[in-house]
Protein backbone atom coordinates (compact mmCIF):
# COMPACT_ATOMS: atom_id res chain seq x y z
CA UNK A 1 0.00 0.00 0.00
CA UNK A 2 1.58 3.07 -0.98
CA UNK A 3 -1.41 5.49 0.05
CA UNK A 4 -3.93 6.48 2.73
CA UNK A 5 -7.24 5.57 2.43
CA UNK A 6 -10.14 7.32 4.07
CA UNK A 7 -13.89 6.48 4.64
CA UNK A 8 -16.53 8.00 6.74
CA UNK A 9 -18.25 5.81 8.88
CA UNK A 10 -21.53 7.33 8.54
CA UNK A 11 -21.60 7.61 4.51
CA UNK A 12 -19.96 4.42 3.36
CA UNK A 13 -20.70 3.18 0.18
CA UNK A 14 -21.90 -0.31 1.88
CA UNK A 15 -23.14 -3.35 -0.03
CA UNK A 16 -25.06 -5.97 1.19
CA UNK A 17 -22.92 -8.68 3.15
CA UNK A 18 -22.67 -11.45 5.46
CA UNK A 19 -19.46 -11.85 6.87
CA UNK A 20 -18.34 -15.37 5.80
CA UNK A 21 -19.19 -18.96 8.64
CA UNK A 22 -22.10 -16.84 9.78
CA UNK A 23 -25.02 -18.89 11.22
CA UNK A 24 -28.20 -16.66 12.02
CA UNK A 25 -30.01 -18.35 14.78
CA UNK A 26 -33.08 -15.63 15.18
CA UNK A 27 -34.09 -12.49 12.62
CA UNK A 28 -32.79 -10.83 10.10
CA UNK A 29 -29.45 -9.37 9.62
CA UNK A 30 -29.50 -7.54 6.33
CA UNK A 31 -26.08 -7.16 6.77
CA UNK A 32 -23.77 -4.78 5.14
CA UNK A 33 -20.43 -3.86 4.90
CA UNK A 34 -17.49 -2.48 3.28
CA UNK A 35 -13.65 -3.49 3.42
CA UNK A 36 -11.43 -0.46 3.16
CA UNK A 37 -8.10 -2.41 3.43
CA UNK A 38 -7.56 -5.93 3.26
CA UNK A 39 -3.93 -7.74 2.74
CA UNK A 40 -4.31 -11.45 2.39
CA UNK A 41 -0.82 -12.16 2.77
CA UNK A 42 0.77 -13.32 6.36
CA UNK A 43 0.57 -11.16 8.29
CA UNK A 44 -3.40 -10.84 7.60
CA UNK A 45 -5.29 -7.67 8.24
CA UNK A 46 -8.02 -5.92 7.58
CA UNK A 47 -10.59 -3.57 8.31
CA UNK A 48 -13.93 -1.92 7.28
CA UNK A 49 -17.13 -0.98 8.15
CA UNK A 50 -20.00 -3.70 8.76
CA UNK A 51 -24.11 -3.02 9.42
CA UNK A 52 -26.27 -5.49 11.04
CA UNK A 53 -30.34 -5.25 12.15
CA UNK A 54 -31.31 -7.06 15.38
CA UNK A 55 -30.76 -10.48 15.05
CA UNK A 56 -28.71 -13.52 16.57
CA UNK A 57 -25.78 -14.80 14.92
CA UNK A 58 -22.91 -16.80 15.49
CA UNK A 59 -19.41 -18.01 14.23
CA UNK A 60 -15.46 -18.87 14.35
CA UNK A 61 -13.60 -16.33 15.31
CA UNK A 62 -10.77 -17.34 12.90
CA UNK A 63 -8.74 -14.26 13.59
CA UNK A 64 -8.25 -11.80 15.84
CA UNK A 65 -11.03 -8.84 15.62
CA UNK A 66 -11.44 -5.90 17.09
CA UNK A 67 -14.39 -3.53 17.02
CA UNK A 68 -15.32 0.30 17.88
CA UNK A 69 -19.03 0.61 17.99
CA UNK A 70 -20.44 3.58 16.17
CA UNK A 71 -24.00 3.03 16.73
CA UNK A 72 -26.52 0.59 18.24
CA UNK A 73 -26.03 -1.87 21.22
CA UNK A 74 -25.47 -5.93 21.17
CA UNK A 75 -24.52 -8.55 23.71
CA UNK A 76 -21.51 -10.23 22.99
CA UNK A 77 -20.45 -14.05 23.92
CA UNK A 78 -17.57 -16.65 23.71
CA UNK A 79 -18.31 -19.96 24.39
CA UNK A 80 -18.62 -21.03 27.94
CA UNK A 81 -17.54 -17.51 28.63
CA UNK A 82 -19.61 -14.36 30.47
CA UNK A 83 -21.57 -12.26 27.63
CA UNK A 84 -20.33 -8.67 27.50
CA UNK A 85 -22.73 -5.72 26.64
CA UNK A 86 -21.32 -3.19 23.95
CA UNK A 87 -22.50 0.13 22.71
CA UNK A 88 -21.69 3.43 21.20
CA UNK A 89 -18.42 4.62 21.89
CA UNK A 90 -17.06 0.82 22.88
CA UNK A 91 -13.64 -0.50 21.78
CA UNK A 92 -13.85 -4.31 21.88
CA UNK A 93 -11.37 -7.06 21.30
CA UNK A 94 -12.15 -10.72 20.24
CA UNK A 95 -9.29 -13.52 20.47
CA UNK A 96 -9.51 -16.26 17.62
CA UNK A 97 -10.38 -19.16 18.15
CA UNK A 98 -13.57 -18.57 20.09
CA UNK A 99 -17.11 -19.27 18.92
CA UNK A 100 -19.12 -16.27 19.03
CA UNK A 101 -22.35 -15.39 19.50
CA UNK A 102 -23.66 -11.55 18.63
CA UNK A 103 -27.68 -10.73 19.78
CA UNK A 104 -27.56 -7.39 18.09
CA UNK A 105 -30.42 -5.73 20.13
CA UNK A 106 -31.32 -2.54 17.33
CA UNK A 107 -29.54 -1.38 14.24
CA UNK A 108 -25.78 -1.85 14.88
CA UNK A 109 -22.77 -0.51 13.23
CA UNK A 110 -18.83 -1.21 13.88
CA UNK A 111 -15.75 -0.42 12.52
CA UNK A 112 -13.76 -3.91 12.38
CA UNK A 113 -10.29 -5.06 12.41
CA UNK A 114 -8.99 -8.55 11.93
CA UNK A 115 -5.84 -9.49 12.46
CA UNK A 116 -3.64 -12.45 12.64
Amino acid sequence: MTKILKVNAGAAPVDSWQPEGVTVLEGAPDGHGYTLFERTSSPQFGTGIFTSQPCTTTYELTDNEIIYVVEGSATLSLAGQEEVRVSVGDLVFLPKGHISTWVFHEPFKEIWFLVE
